[in-house]
């Protein structure tokens, strides 16, 4: 998110929309989370 923030401007919310991970050989070796961001558009 802070790279977003960095190109997106007034970013409003973050929604956390999905989590999943993958295991081997019992333990966690990949982790990701998807995002729903909420932001102003402006068209100059």
């Amino acid at each position: 998110m802070h790279c977003a923030a960095n190109t997106l401007e007034d970013l409003r919310i973050a929604e956390v929309t999905a989590q999943d991970l993958r295991i081997d050989n019992g333990k966690v070796v990949e982790f990701r989370t998807k995002v729903s961001l909420s932001f102003k558009f402006r068209d100059e």
